[in-house]
């Protein structure tokens, strides 16, 4: 595991098995993103920016989910796709 990726991969695993609920994973990755000190290499950044943009466009409750895709289609994830999505990046950033 690479020190500059590997408190990201340390989230996403904890998430992605399941001990760490869904609203603490998103609360600390978006912490972790945004106070990144760390110089990410490109590839490595764009992965985790594009996550940072799937985390922010989840949405727990099905309801205010509902009303806001009425608004904006597409662009509000429910859980199961964020976990797909979280899985895909961390199976890129495994591969650096």
């Amino acid at each position: 595991m690479r020190s500059d990726t590997g408190k990201y991969l340390s989230l996403m695993s904890e998430f992605l098995s399941d001990e760490m609920p869904v609203v603490d994973f998103q609360t600390s990755y978006l912490h972790v993103f945004k106070n990144e000190s760390e110089q990410l290499d490109s590839a490595s950044f764009k992965i985790l920016d594009t996550l940072f943009g799937d985390i922010d466009s989840f949405v727990l409750d099905p309801e205010l989910r509902a009303e806001l895709e009425s608004q904006n289609p597409g662009f509000y994830l429910d859980e199961a796709t964020l976990r797909r999505r979280v899985a895909d990046a961390y199976t890129e950033l495994q591969k650096k």
